[in-house]
């Protein structure tokens, strides 16, 4: 019975409290998505201070510490090595494809739409505005509400100070724009990796990145078979964070662990002596 008032309590206290990078939602249709890094980037010493082979060694941590860790979501990224070469990706201006004013801004010079999710390095200026601003991450390429493709760009710039964080927070940041690449946008979460503000030594997800991914990236989770798949969301049309996959998922578990509990009661009564 504990068990069941426990899970009453965390259900009546379940707060939402992550957001989307943009207004509907988007998350990768495919749940397999690689991470890769563009083929002709370059990060200056004097810039991020990476070079190629340093980049793709946070990328591993980045994946499988924190987003390929979370039992009720099905994404499960994976490092897909080099992408051909990207037009001036270093230099380049990042657009969102529905943002007209930051493409008719940089006409002819705006980063091309991409497929996965693809990091570089970039010194333009005003990707950034200043060197304090470690990466910016935007998708860049849509099908309908389905994100195709999302640009992760690391601080390139002379001032970036990108360079000067220890191993762990290079990680931590770029697990943080992979989850802004996936589809979530920040939080005021303090203990969550899309807080919206930078974070020493963050070691894990927080509750609330948990959820943000399982909503986006719902693991089915079927009661072996007596729910009839409640905490599956059709793929055309997901359901608004108020009602969403975490919320079923946990009442499913809810109703599971009720289930387990009277059948444990009902054998303790069936196992006691008569007089």
């Amino acid at each position: 019975m504990k068990r069941m008032i426990f899970l009453f309590i965390f259900l009546s206290s379940h707060a939402l409290a992550y957001t989307f990078n943009n207004n509907f939602g988007a998350s990768f249709k495919d749940n397999d998505v690689k991470v890769m890094i563009a083929g002709n980037t370059y990060c200056d010493e004097l810039g991020a201070g990476l070079t190629q082979g340093e980049l793709e060694d946070l990328i591993g941590p980045a994946i499988d510490k924190f987003w390929n860790r979370v039992p009720t979501s099905a994404l499960r990224l994976s490092f897909g090595g080099y992408t051909e070469d990207i037009t001036s990706i270093n230099t380049r201006k990042l657009c969102a494809p529905t943002d007209e004013a930051c493409i008719s801004g940089a006409p002819g010079a705006t980063i091309a739409p991409v497929t996965e999710i693809v990091i570089a390095c970039n010194e333009r200026e005003d990707n950034f505005g200043s060197g304090n601003v470690l990466a910016v991450t935007i998708p860049n390429n849509f099908a309908g509400k389905d994100i195709v493709g999302s640009v992760i760009l690391i601080n390139n710039m002379a001032t970036s100070v990108f360079k000067n964080l220890s191993r762990a927070d290079q990680i931590g940041v770029i697990a943080h724009e992979i989850g802004h690449a996936i589809g979530l946008g920040h939080t005021d979460d303090k203990a969550a990796m899309m807080y919206y503000r930078t974070v020493d030594l963050r070691r894990a997800l927080g509750e609330d990145d948990m959820r943000g991914v399982s909503y986006l990236y719902p693991m089915k989770l079927d009661g072996f078979g007596l729910l009839g798949g409640c905490a599956t969301i059709d793929e055309n049309k997901k359901l608004p964070p108020s009602g969403g996959s975490f919320f079923t998922m946990i009442l499913s578990l809810f109703l599971l662990v009720m289930i387990w509990e009277i059948r444990r009661l009902l054998k303790r009564s069936q196992a006691r002596p008569t007089f």
